[in-house]
Parts: C-alpha cells; structure tokens; sequence
C-alpha cells in the first residue's frame, strides 16, 4: 500500500508539475524571443505561473487518490494562487530597474523574499489543508524542502545558455529541467502527502494501511 501510494503520488505530481512548467518556460520563452517588454512580461508570467500551479495542484490531487483529502477545487486554487505570488517575487529583480544585490538591505529583502516565494504555494495549501486534518503545520517545511531543493534544477540551463542558442534548444533544456525539478519535488513530498492521507482516513483504516 506505501509503495502504491508513493508511485501514484510522485507520477501524478511530476506530470502535473512538469506540464505545467513547460506552459511557463514556452510562454516566457516567446515573451524573451519577441523582446516584450517588462511590463508586458511580468503581468503574463505572473498568469503562466498561476497556470502552471493549477496543474501542480490537480496533479496533486490525483496524487492523494480517492476519496481525496482536500477539496479539490479549493486545493488547485490555493496551489495556483502560491505559484503566482512565487512567479511574482522571483521576478521582482529582474524586473526592479536598478535592483542590484551590492548592500546589507539588499541581501536582507532577497532572503526574505527568497523564504516567501519558497513559503507561498504551501503556506496557502494548508490554509485548505488545516480544515482538513489537524495538526497540518508539517505540509509547509516539508513542502519548502522541496521546492529549496527542487528549484536549484531550473538555475542548470543557464550556463549553457547564451545569445546564439536556438529557441528550440533552451525550451528542451528548460523542459528537462522542469521535468527533474518536478521529480524532486515530488519525492520530497511524498512522505507528508502519505501523512496527509492518513490522517485524513478514518482512525479503524490507519492500521490496514500499517499492515500494508
């Protein structure tokens, strides 16, 4: 039953994640292709973002099985709306005019502003999760691992990356990069999405799960 559970959860989780990044990476890709400019740039991302959480929230749903622990609705709205406040912050310096990382308040607000965009998808998740299960305060560090971890793998590309490299060539790149990072989110995940559903069940199925 753990096994079956793991394998369902980290399919289901990296297909819906790996899906909806590539939206993103495409989306962004022929905004940088086109030379839009910033203000055009940062208002669409921000909406691929919110797409691109939409499909890690129903992957997620999938993930959990049936009946399902959360409302499903809520779950994909709250996942959307965390990966559009991430994509909000994680634009800010590039999009800041004159942000430069060269002074103490500079590197104070990129950590803090590092820790919220890792903090913002499940932050909101467990504000739907706590009216699920009780205590759900531990879908939020094991989630933030995650993403710490995970995220690296979209920063690869980058320095093989430079004016002469096809379009074509950096959305494969930026594909498989989404593809690992979803991989590894949803690994790191499992374990509390397990916790979740257990606690969720009714307390006579925990110990059929045990035995499993």
């Amino acid at each position: 039953m753990r096994i079956r559970f793991f394998r369902r959860w980290i399919i289901a989780v990296t297909l819906g994640e790996t899906l909806g990044f590539t939206i993103a990476a495409v989306v962004g890709g022929t905004l940088a292709s086109a030379s839009a400019p910033a203000t055009l740039v940062y208002p669409v991302m921000i909406a691929a973002g919110a797409v691109e959480g939409a499909c890690l929230g129903a992957g997620q749903v999938a993930g959990f099985g049936k009946p399902a622990p959360v409302p499903p609705n809520r779950w994909i709205a709250a996942t959307a709306s965390g990966a559009a406040a991430a994509w909000a912050i994680g634009l800010l310096p590039s999009t800041a005019t004159g942000f430069t990382v060269d002074n103490g308040l500079a590197v104070v607000l990129t950590v803090l502003g590092a820790v919220t965009l890792l903090a913002s998808i499940p932050v909101l998740q467990w504000a739907v999760l706590r009216r699920s299960i009780r205590p759900a305060s531990f879908w939020i560090p094991a989630n933030m691992a995650g993403w710490a971890v995970g995220i690296l793998w979209t920063l690869a590309p980058s320095p093989v990356i430079d004016e002469t490299t096809p379009f074509w060539a950096i959305l494969a790149l930026f594909a498989i990069a989404g593809l690992l990072m979803a991989v590894t989110v949803a690994t790191i995940t499992a374990f509390a999405a397990r916790m979740v559903v257990r606690s969720a069940r009714p307390r006579g199925e925990h110990h059929e799960i045990a035995l499993g």
